[in-house]
């Protein structure tokens, strides 16, 4: 029985040494470990077609989960086309079809925000052509 109860402790402490984040000040203030973010879709300088539509493919990872993905489709200064995505998962991937049939032809710039649990945050931009 002691063996039982032994083993049981050592892994209780082992479990809780792990979560060092329990154990400091108890805030959620950014550590400096931002999410790690890629824009797989579009590619910088893609050119997509009107009807076609524009493939919008993200991963973001981070070890204190990504809490929210943000998306805009900015026109000169002005964004045009909004959405969010809202996650919990250390391992996130978003994609989708976003329609650009009411664009003008030209250059757009999708900029990409991932925020992880402790409000650390990353950006990606890439331009993009519509034809």
């Amino acid at each position: 029985m002691k063996l039982k109860t032994m083993l049981a402790a050592l892994f209780a402490i082992a479990a809780l040494t792990g979560c060092e984040d329990l154990f400091e000040d108890g805030s959620m203030q950014p550590d400096g470990s931002k999410p790690s973010l890629t824009i797989n879709n579009p590619t910088n300088n893609q050119a997509v077609n009107q009807s076609q539509g524009l493939r919008v493919y993200v991963t973001a990872v981070d070890k204190d989960a990504v809490k929210t993905m943000e998306f805009k489709v900015m026109g000169a200064e002005t964004s045009l086309i909004n959405f969010n995505k809202v996650s919990e998962k250390n391992v996130v991937e978003f994609d989708t079809l976003v329609s650009v049939a009411n664009l003008a032809p030209g250059t757009y710039q999708l900029n990409v925000k991932a925020t992880d649990g402790r409000t650390n945050v990353s950006e990606q931009q890439v331009n993009f052509t519509v034809r």
